[in-house]
């Protein structure tokens, strides 16, 4: 009984491994009748291999290796009868067969399979491969095949001349079958199934050479609905031959009835291991449907994705933040357009509503935070931070007189208690307020001597020493959203509450209504200190750090580190820190920045790319830039680590948005009762003199031992 499979040809699909495969089995006399098919329905063409159980199994073995990339599947849907079938005969089939042209035949005969579009069309061309045939000598007595029969008769047997004795060379030298070849159609009509058997046999006749002539004569409808081998095979065809008539694709051009040969499906590999959780799409390779997931394990080696908008980065994004909150984790979200905060909140679970802490600048009563609120031990690494934050916002007003002047005046406000970096203006241009902060430092060859140059600068010196800078600083105190969160000295929410208790941040920064600059600014303000207090965990044991998942929606805006982006995310990985860096196109990172994600972020997933990023990613040649330009919406590639190994670039689509089931204002709401300002007004004691408030006497301060060294 005839087994049946549906081949999924990769495309382009290699001559040189098709025509080692059919040589391979022109040379098997041990293997029975192998049926190839191309069957076209509704004007697709699929192709099907059919052949006995045992023979099927050898040669769905020999396909992997000789054409990788080959998928092979049972049948999504029965093989459905034909009304009319034909038989090919080729006159002189002793005669090589014009081959020259066999791309532009090929194409034809598509063309012509895809043409049977109606509803009750079906049109069939069946290849069935029969008994090997080893090579023959052709020596100078060999009959000429090519006399007719009267001049036989006549005659006698003649050899054949020098050019006919070539021409067989080229055929009888080499492994050929014994074989038929059949078309079979249904229609609605008779005449429409003539019409569709006429166009196959048209592109057949592109096969003919000299003295070979292409013809069909009827047979019985039941010999392709049976795939039936006749006792008496009438053809003789090389493997090229065979390849051409049982119409595999050639070249890589855009070909009739077939899926376009980009985006190309690639199933994952098998090292691949689909994670219980963490999945956010599934596989589109024909015959796999495998979930695609990134395990925690593996997430803690970053992930990168890229793509423009409206390609689906958001709703992967929100697959894998709901599946961390399912599992309790530690989430932050820093979030430039406010869709994706508001979608996460509508994801919450009830269980997990008590751990959301939403900072929005817009927000009346907002969640604050306190960069300069720091341990004495770390003020100088903090400062260190703010200054490479600072430098890589505003890069075009630094120079090393201002990186000199920002970095004191941050050290001196640290040591202020209840300062704010909202007072870093006030500090460079308040003479008053500046002495307050600076007549008590105990530190006369550091910060004691910077500041006393300082003042002993003109006002329009230290404006030239500043100036650049300040219009930028400035935005902390003229944009009332921005200074509600950063002017508060004692913030009711602490960022180091991400690594010790299962915390939901959502940072949401609407540029619209905050300004594309200030947004950065604050945004890079908490990854900044989010990175610093994720280096504290290196001091407990690995078995009591908790994992936290960071996810960075246009990314190239926050990442403002004073340490090199490579060195944090190797250092991540230990600490349990799980980046997620997505962003638009790879000309938005500054190159330094783009090679130090690339080497380190292990799982990388990209939607549709324009030009130049689908050229940057197809330089390791497993896929061509045609297939990242051409994917689809929510269509990926991706490359993933799966417990500990690289998969290479493999093909899937995003799965649905996941169902909504919280109310984002309540939560909000919740947020805002626990952990926002209590008052409109500014905490921070701008009008008072710091050497006035009771907290700040008898505290002296200066450069620390830590500082000096």
């Amino acid at each position: 009984m005839i087994s049946w499979r549906q081949i999924h040809w990769p495309r382009p699909l290699s001559m040189a491994g098709s025509v080692g495969l059919l040589t391979r089995l022109a040379s098997d006399d041990r293997r029975g009748a192998v049926v190839w098919e191309a069957r076209a329905e509704a004007g697709r063409v699929r192709y099907l291999l059919g052949a006995e159980t045992a023979d099927v199994l050898e040669i769905e073995s020999l396909l992997a290796p000789l054409i990788p990339g080959v998928v092979v599947t049972d049948l999504k849907r029965p093989r459905s009868e034909v009304a009319r079938c034909g038989r090919v005969q080729i006159r002189q089939r002793s005669l090589a067969l014009a081959l020259d042209g066999s791309e532009q035949m090929v194409t034809a005969l598509l063309a012509a399979l895809a043409s049977a579009t109606a509803t009750d069309d079906v049109l069939v061309v069946q290849v069935v491969l029969g008994a090997a045939l080893a090579p023959e000598i052709i020596t100078a007595a060999t009959e000429d095949p090519t006399m007719p029969l009267w001049r036989k008769l006549f005659y006698g047997p003649q050899p054949a001349s020098a050019e006919v004795r070539s021409r067989m060379r080229g055929k009888c030298d080499q492994f050929r079958f014994r074989a038929v070849v059949r078309i079979g159609a249904s229609a609605a009509t008779p005449l429409r199934r003539r019409l569709l058997v006429s166009r196959v046999l048209a592109a057949f006749c592109q096969l003919q050479s000299g003295g070979t002539r292409v013809r069909l004569v009827p047979d019985r409808p039941d010999a392709i609905d049976n795939a039936s081998a006749p006792l008496w095979l009438p053809l003789r065809l090389t493997p090229a031959e065979a390849l051409a008539f049982a119409a595999w694709p050639q070249g890589e051009a855009e070909l009739p009835g077939l899926p376009a040969a980009h985006p190309k499906p690639v199933p994952p590999p098998v090292c691949y291991h689909p994670p219980a959780e963490r999945v956010f799409a599934t596989s589109t390779a024909p015959g796999t449907s495998q979930p695609i997931g990134i395990a925690i394990g593996d997430a803690c080696r970053h992930t990168h994705i890229l793509g423009p908008t409206g390609t689906g980065k958001s709703t992967l994004l929100l697959h894998l933040i709901k599946a961390d909150l399912a599992a309790g984790r530690s989430v932050v979200l820093i979030d430039p357009k406010r869709d994706l905060a508001m979608d996460t909140l509508a994801l919450m679970p009830p269980q997990r509503h008590r751990d959301v802490v939403v900072i929005d600048p817009m927000l009346h009563h907002p969640v604050g935070i306190n960069p300069l609120a720091t341990t004495p031990e770390r003020r100088p690494l903090v400062a260190d931070s703010l200054l490479a934050l600072f430098r890589g916002l505003f890069p075009s007003a630094f120079g090393p007189r201002t990186s000199d002047v920002l970095h004191a005046s941050l050290l001196t406000l640290m040591h202020a208690p209840d300062a704010t970096i909202v007072q870093l203006p006030q500090l460079l241009t308040d003479p008053g307020f500046r002495r307050s902060l600076t007549k008590r430092i105990t530190d006369p060859v550091g910060l004691g001597s910077f500041w006393a140059q300082w003042e002993a600068l003109s006002p329009a010196q230290q404006g030239q020493a500043i100036g650049p800078v300040m219009s930028r600083l400035r935005q902390f105190v003229l944009r009332p959203g921005l200074r509600a969160v950063l002017d508060q000295p004692r913030p009711r929410f602490q960022l180091s509450q991400v690594f010790r208790t299962p915390t939901v941040l959502i940072v949401t920064l609407n540029k619209g209504l905050l300004g594309e600059q200030s947004a950065a600014l604050l945004g890079s303000l908490v990854v900044s200190q989010l990175w610093q207090l994720s280096l504290a965990q290196a001091a407990l044991p690995p078995e009591a750090r908790r994992p936290v998942s960071l996810f960075l929606d246009e990314a190239q805006n926050f990442l403002k580190l004073n340490a090199d982006l490579g060195e944090a995310l190797e250092q991540s990985r230990s600490l349990k820190v799980a980046w997620h860096l997505a962003h638009q196109f790879r000309r938005q990172m500054p190159p330094e920045l783009m090679a130090s994600i690339d080497a380190n972020a292990r799982n990388k997933i990209a939607f549709t790319l324009d030009t130049a990023d689908a050229a940057s990613l197809a330089k390791d040649g497993a896929l061509a830039p045609e297939d990242f330009a051409q994917l689809g919406p929510y269509e990926i590639y991706a490359s993933l680590l799966s417990r500990g190994q690289q998969t290479g670039w493999f093909s899937g689509r995003t799965l649905p948005p996941p169902k909504q089931c919280a109310s984002p204002a309540a939560i909000i709401a919740e947020s805002q009762a626990r952990y926002g300002r209590v008052t409109d007004e500014p905490l921070a004691p701008h009008s008072e003199p710091v050497n006035q408030r009771k907290d700040m006497d008898d505290e002296p301060f200066g450069r620390t031992d830590l500082e000096a060294s």
